[in-house]
């Protein structure tokens, strides 16, 4: 359950991250072509990576499919909640409406 709680956290932080750790990174991949919109990406993998060694050092047994899910379901949580709750309003409208 740590590892799950922590992979939300390290999701939900990614936009918060990304713009610290990309002029960190930056600079270091100097030959390698990297697409300005892959830097989100490098961020999220590097934020798991971290999720699981504290994983591993806190000995808490920790199944990848568990970081990922955690890992997505914080980056994506937000606009997921938003676009049910869209939905959700939505249906009531069309049912005060007959």
């Amino acid at each position: 359950m740590l590892t799950f709680i922590l992979a939300v956290i390290a999701g939900f932080a990614i936009p918060f991250v990304e713009p610290a750790l990309t002029k960190l990174v930056k600079p270091r991949l100097g030959d390698v072509p990297v697409h300005e919109s892959e830097y989100r990406t490098i961020t999220f993998v590097l934020l798991l990576i971290v999720v699981a060694i504290v994983a591993i050092i806190s000995g808490v047994l920790a199944s990848a499919f568990t970081v990922l899910f955690g890992g997505v379901l914080g980056l994506f949580g937000v606009r997921l909640f938003k676009a049910l709750k869209a939905l959700a309003d939505g249906q009531n409208d069309d049912r005060d409406a007959d």
